[in-house]
């Protein structure tokens, strides 16, 4: 252990328990989010759905009467920053805690919380411990790769190009999709170029060039905000028009006006079935769910995204959990009760937390970015299959 991080963790210890929360005053739920640095774009759609679920809760009368507080506080998309958050979180020995919205920042603040409380991180990146303490809502890496590689498959696609940044969230991508390839539904498919680029890079035009050369027939980049802009802005000035997979952490209405023209203009992320803004909803278990989400929105001013999907089937799995168990409910409580649950309609699909894997949704879809509509379409049916 580091020995920042081991000051950290004996300070927290050393803190001792705090003077006992009064029935009047609202329930905290702690949650380190980058409201700052790269990752800001994410982070602040994710305190934005953390607010409006407050709102909604808390006018329906709470949870068992009482009011609840998402206490949010700013990573500044740093790890060691969320780490030291975290541990004057822990002197306040709450249930759980929410956080981050990055790999990097996630990871640190895990070995903190190893033993409980419960981490919600909001990664997809991340890989919670089996039956562990940790959850990452949402379909994990290896289950988007696998929809990425069906969807190539049924469109001809047999030639890949990976272009990640040299990060930790670059290297999950790969490993994803290198592992999907093994599969022998995917035998067709052929790496042709791994490009990797550093955070400080402004420039990927060798990189690009040697894709080219390469003749590479779809592209995956899976590193999200700032790195995600610098790929999108050198596949324009290079002239390469291929169809590109990338994270669903840009899927964010903010992120992609601010790319404006320098979009690929075959741009797919691989996610849940998130409902686009827009008068269509899909039949099915999910649309009460997804109709609500949206007009919690609404009445805001707000388009949601992956980004606020992502938190508000989060929070909505903790709100349940405390209103099963109760507010004095501790870490192992709500574990059991998240560990069995089922049936849970969730924006990014009927959620599952039975199999101790902390994703609760397996339902990864392939979303297109629809540039004239400004939004996104389902593309695909579940596994990146056709739709029916």
């Amino acid at each position: 252990m580091r020995p920042w991080l081991r000051s950290v963790v004996l300070a927290a210890i050393l803190a001792g328990a705090t003077a006992p929360v009064t029935a009047d005053e609202p329930y905290d739920i702690d949650a380190v989010l980058p409201l700052t640095g790269p990752n800001a774009f994410v982070g602040n759609e994710q305190r934005q759905t953390f607010e409006i679920l407050q709102s909604d809760v808390n006018r329906g009368g709470g949870v068992r009467g009482r009011s609840i507080r998402f206490v949010i506080v700013d990573s500044q998309s740093n790890p060691q920053t969320a780490v030291s958050l975290t541990g004057g979180i822990l002197s306040r020995h709450p249930a759980l805690i929410i956080g981050d919205s990055a790999l990097s920042t996630c990871a640190a603040m895990a070995p903190l919380l190893a033993n409980g409380p419960l981490q919600f991180c909001m990664s997809p990146g991340f890989v919670p411990p089996p039956f562990g303490t940790a959850y990452s809502i949402g379909t994990s890496p290896p289950l988007q790769a696998r929809a990425i590689m069906r969807f190539a498959r049924a469109h001809g696609w047999t030639r890949l190009a990976m272009l990640n940044q040299n990060d930790a969230t670059g290297d999950s991508a790969q490993k994803s999709m290198l592992d999907a390839l093994t599969l022998p539904e995917n035998r067709s498919i052929h790496v042709v170029a791994t490009e990797r680029f550093s955070p400080g890079d402004i420039s990927i035009a060798a990189q690009l060039s040697r894709i080219r050369a390469a003749e590479g027939q779809f592209i995956v980049c899976y590193n999200s905000g700032a790195p995600f802009g610098i790929v999108s802005r050198g596949l324009r000035d290079a002239g390469v028009d291929l169809p590109v997979f990338t994270s669903p952490g840009n899927l964010s209405y903010v992120e992609l006006k601010a790319y404006g023209d320098s979009l690929p203009p075959q741009l797919y992320f691989s996610a849940g079935p998130l409902p686009p803004d827009g008068p269509n909803i899909e039949n099915g278990p999910l649309k009460a769910t997804d109709l609500a989400f949206l007009e919690a929105f609404r009445r805001q001013g707000v388009r949601p995204d992956w980004g606020h999907a992502v938190a508000w089937d989060t929070g909505s799995v903790i709100i349940a959990a405390l209103r099963a168990r109760g507010l004095q409910a501790g870490p192992n409580e709500l574990r059991t009760y998240i560990d069995g649950l089922r049936g849970f309609p969730a924006i990014q699909g009927m959620a599952d937390f039975r199999n101790g894997d902390g994703r609760g949704v397996s339902d990864a879809r392939i979303l297109k970015w629809e540039k004239d509509r400004n939004t996104w379409s389902i593309a695909s049916g579940p596994g990146g299959g056709p739709k029916t």
